[in-house]
């Protein structure tokens, strides 16, 4: 059987609870019925029988966080077989620090298009070679690496069409003039250019506070020539400004 997994990565914080649970199990449940005829060897049972309802995975990502301590703050990763089987790990996070609240942290440039078509962009999965062949372009270690003084943090990938995609590990969004009124709004790339719909972008798409539109290359580099703001986010890191490093 093929080793390519689903996964979600959810963030658990004494203090508020499960970070949008509805949203990872939507995107999980979503992918599985998806992806079921490229990676399950029994695809009729899978679909009929062995996708996890909600419950089923809030219920065992509840004896997780028991386990680990529900006084601690904790990273989840849910992985979910196609065969049905559900693993869930869990990790010790510290209490939010300022270092993801401030400008400081740096992001590059790809140096090359990746192809949207890519069905790994679109489903969080386990495959990430897609990812990690942009960080190894701009040779950035592993994610979670120690970063050194000036040392990007991610890669802002773009595709053939010269349309922004996202990060490596978060989705991304500029702070543009609204032509009609003149207010400032951030936009964020529609799914169309080829990425991930993120848990954190889709509660901010539907709070309104962020809109979706085609970011060109070329308008992100005039962003942070002009001094817009620039800001990635993710459902553990939740949002953080961010500077391209040109």
């Amino acid at each position: 059987m093929t080793t390519v997994q689903l996964l979600e990565t959810i963030l658990y914080d004494p203090k508020e609870g499960v970070f949008l649970l509805d949203y990872h199990c939507d995107r999980m449940i979503a992918s599985a019925k998806e992806l079921a005829v490229f990676f399950s060897n029994n695809q009729e049972a899978f679909l009929q029988d062995l996708i996890p309802t909600r419950s089923e995975i809030s219920n065992k990502l509840d004896v997780a966080i028991r386990n680990a301590g529900k006084n601690t703050r904790q990273r989840l990763r849910v992985l979910l077989d196609f065969d049905g089987a559900i693993t869930i790990q869990s990790s010790h996070l510290p209490s939010e620090t300022k270092s993801f609240q401030d400008s400081s942290i740096l992001v590059v440039l790809d140096k090359q298009a990746t192809h949207s078509d890519n069905m790994f962009l679109k489903h969080k999965t386990t495959e990430r070679e897609v990812y990690n062949e942009a960080r190894t372009r701009l040779g950035l270690g592993p994610v979670g690496a120690p970063m050194g003084d000036n040392v990007p943090f991610d890669v802002i990938m773009y595709n053939e069409e010269g349309e922004v995609m996202e990060a490596t590990i978060a989705n991304v969004a500029i702070e543009v003039e609204n032509p009609e009124t003149g207010a400032l709004e951030w936009i964020t790339p529609p799914l169309s250019s080829g990425l991930l719909n993120g848990t954190m972008r889709r509660k901010l798409l539907e709070t309104g506070e962020l809109k979706e539109r085609v970011i060109t290359v070329s308008e992100l580099k005039k962003a942070a020539a002009e001094g817009r703001r620039i800001k990635c986010f993710n459902s553990v890191r939740k949002e953080y400004p961010v500077t391209l490093k040109c």
